[in-house]
C-alpha cells in the first residue's frame, strides 16, 4: 500500500468520526500551547441542561438555536492574561451560520467559512460548529496567539457546510450581505431589531427568520424581516397580530408611514411573511416585500 493510500484509509475516516462525535473529541487535536499561552486548568463541556452553569445570563442566545454542547478551554500567559476558547456544536451548518450571523460587527478575519476579529474577540463558523475566542487582559498581546489558534483549529471542523437555503428569498439588489441574520425566535429578533417587547409575530423554534438591510444604488434604503412559518395559517395569524399591535393605522395593502417618516409594509404569501421597516419610500418598501414573497422557480 502506498503512503498516500495509507493516509486516505486512516486519516479520512478519523476526520469523519471526529466530525460526527462530541465536542470533547476535539480536545486532543487542539494545541495546548500557542506562543506564550498555555492551557490553564481542565477542559470543560456543557450541554443544553448545564449551559447556565457556564454563562449566567446569555444562555438564551444559544438555546434559541439547535445548540447541542460547547467545549471550553482556557489559556493563560505568565502575566496571567487569559483567553478562552469555546467550540459550539450547533447541530447543523445553518444553525452555526445563524449564531455567527446575529452579532456581526468586526472585520473579516479569513478563518473558516465566515469570521470576524475585533480587539479581544475572534468569532468564526465552519460546518456545524461556531467558535469564539475571548480575551481577558492585554488584548494587543493576545491578538497573534488568538488568530494563530483559530487558523490552526479551523480545519478540524470541515468540510464546509451549506448556508440556510432560505437565503434565496432575499432580493439581491442593494443587499448588505454582512448585515444579514438567520434565526428562529423573538430573542434574536429583539437583539437584531427591536419591534416589540411582546412576541407579536408568534416566533418560536418552528419558525425560520431572516433579517436584512438594504442600501440600493439609487439611494433607497430599508430593513426587512422574512419569516417562514410551518403553515399558511400561522403566517396569516402573525400578520393580523402585527397589524393590530404595530400598524393599527395601516392602509388596506398593509402599508403605513411611521413617526420617523419612513415606510413600513407587511405582506404574506402562503407560509411566508415579509415586513419592511424604515423604507425610504412606499414604492421601495413594496418592491422589497413583494420580491421576498415571490414564488420560487
Amino acid at each position: 500500500m502506498t503512503i498516500a493510500r495509507f493516509l486516505l484509509v486512516v486519516f479520512i475516516p478519523a476526520l469523519l468520526s471526529l466530525a460526527g462525535g462530541t465536542v470533547k473529541d476535539f480536545g486532543p487535536q487542539i494545541p495546548k500551547q500557542v506562543l506564550d499561552w498555555k492551557a490553564s486548568g481542565p477542559d470543560a463541556v456543557y450541554d443544553r441542561k448545564t449551559l447556565y452553569e457556564y454563562m449566567d445570563g446569555g444562555a438564551e442566545v444559544y438555546l434559541a438555536f439547535d445548540f447541542r454542547e460547547v467545549f471550553v478551554r482556557k489559556y493563560a500567559d505568565a502575566a496571567e492574561n487569559e483567553f478562552v476558547l469555546d467550540i459550539y456544536d450547533m447541530g447543523s451548518p445553518a444553525e452555526a451560520f445563524g449564531l455567527f450571523s446575529c452579532d456581526r460587527q468586526d472585520p473579516e478575519a479569513g478563518i473558516g467559512q465566515g469570521s470576524e476579529y475585533g480587539p479581544g474577540l475572534l468569532r468564526f463558523w465552519r460546518g456545524r460548529y461556531f467558535v469564539s475566542i475571548t480575551v481577558s487582559g492585554n488584548e494587543d498581546k493576545a491578538e497573534k496567539a488568538v488568530l494563530d489558534l483559530g487558523k490552526a483549529i479551523a480545519p478540524l471542523f470541515g468540510p464546509d457546510g451549506a448556508l440556510p437555503e432560505m437565503l434565496v428569498l432575499l432580493p439581491s439588489a442593494g443587499l448588505k450581505a454582512d448585515k444579514t441574520s438567520y434565526f428562529h425566535n423573538h430573542v434574536h429578533l429583539s437583539n437584531r431589531y427591536f419591534v416589540s417587547s411582546e412576541n407579536i409575530l408568534n416566533l418560536d423554534e418552528e419558525t425560520e427568520c431572516l433579517f436584512a438591510e438594504y442600501d440600493a444604488p439609487g439611494g433607497d434604503t430599508g430593513r426587512m424581516l422574512i419569516v417562514r412559518y410551518p403553515d399558511a395559517g400561522r403566517a396569516k395569524a402573525a400578520a393580523s397580530s402585527f397589524l393590530k399591535s404595530f400598524l393599527p393605522g395601516a392602509d388596506a395593502d398593509g402599508t403605513a408611514l411611521t413617526e420617523n417618516k419612513k415606510w413600513t409594509m407587511i405582506k404574506t404569501r402562503d407560509n411566508v411573511l415579509a415586513v419592511v421597516f424604515e423604507g425610504s419610500s412606499k414604492e421601495y418598501a413594496r418592491l422589497l416585500a413583494e420580491a421576498a414573497i415571490r414564488p420560487l422557480q
